[in-house]
């Protein structure tokens, strides 16, 4: 599986979306989920061993890694902490604030959540979305999760 740049990030997201040390973290992450999401029950990683060739194919699987890098991004910047010392947060908006006990809440951007199992829900569904009639080399389409059908060579 060839790897996307920081380049294709930037193409697709622009200047706003992630920095480049947050992307190649966040591009590797995004790369096992595509593996977790392509495996079969046998454990054949259809990405690692067969990887789309077709041209269109080969282009939803780097959008794919993409998508997710991106939606990994937004979903740390909801769970950010305050960034200054006056108590501002940038690019969050406060709902609440208590004083006893120093409490502060935050407004989650539409359809984002800093929870953990809704974000693998989200992650899931990204790359299935992407990855959906796309094929493997092999004719196998990538979301395919029974018994690998093709013989593959052993080197």
């Amino acid at each position: 599986m060839a790897q996307v740049t920081y380049e294709d990030y930037k193409s697709l997201y622009g200047e706003d979306g992630l920095g480049q040390t947050a992307f190649d973290r966040l591009a590797w992450e995004a790369r096992r989920v595509m593996d977790n999401v392509t495996t079969g029950v046998d454990g054949v990683r259809k990405l690692a061993v067969a990887a789309p060739v077709e041209e269109s194919a080969a282009e939803a699987v780097k959008r794919c890694e993409l998508a997710l890098a991106h939606v990994m991004g937004e979903a740390e910047s909801v769970r950010g902490t305050v960034a200054r010392s006056d108590g501002t947060v940038t690019g969050r908006v406060v709902t609440s604030i208590s004083a006893g006990a120093e409490s502060v809440s935050y407004a989650a951007p539409a359809g984002q959540s800093g929870d953990r199992e809704e974000l693998k829900k989200r992650l899931r569904q990204t790359a299935e979305e992407y990855l959906a009639g796309v094929a493997d080399k092999n004719g196998v389409p990538l979301l395919f999760a029974g018994k690998y059908p093709v013989c593959l060579e052993v080197d």
